[in-house]
């Protein structure tokens, strides 16, 4: 029986302008969903329904514990391209490396990413402070 691929052997890496976004490394889970949207078209004379598709993008997030100052270094960039401040705050790109345990490798490259809401949370004394980074792009690649 062949073994699932777990999120041990998941590896998420973000990558800025500067290079390895190296805030970026307690991930506690990392969603993708690429966004089709199903057209549905209803004629006079036909006794069924015409479908067809189109793409809108992917969109996900990425939760995470905070290690060190760094992340916060990652949050001045995303600030600064948001506000038009420096034009070398440019492309952000993430890639999700899957190993699965039967040696196959696939790699998840998500280019040109744009950021959304990112809180920051700090719920009580006990529990690690925590981000989400919300984002989406126009597409993504799978490299095989």
């Amino acid at each position: 029986m062949a073994q699932r691929i777990k999120g041990q052997e998941v590896k998420i890496q973000m990558v800025g302008p500067s290079g390895k976004e190296d805030g970026i490394i307690d991930v506690q889970s990392f969603e993708a969903s690429f966004q089709v949207e199903r057209l549905e078209e209803n004629y006079l004379g036909e006794t069924t329904t015409r479908y067809d598709d189109i793409f809108n993008g992917v969109k996900g997030k990425i939760e995470l514990h905070l290690e060190n100052q760094t992340y916060f270094r990652f949050m001045e960039r995303v600030q600064r391209r948001a506000q038009r401040r420096d034009a070398a705050e440019g492309q952000f790109n993430i890639m999700a490396v899957l190993k699965f345990p039967n040696g196959q490798k696939v790699r998840v490259l998500l280019e040109d990413v744009f950021f959304g809401e990112i809180p920051l949370n700090v719920s009580s004394r006990s529990d690690y402070v925590s981000t989400s980074v919300d984002w989406g792009c126009s597409s993504g690649r799978f490299l095989l």
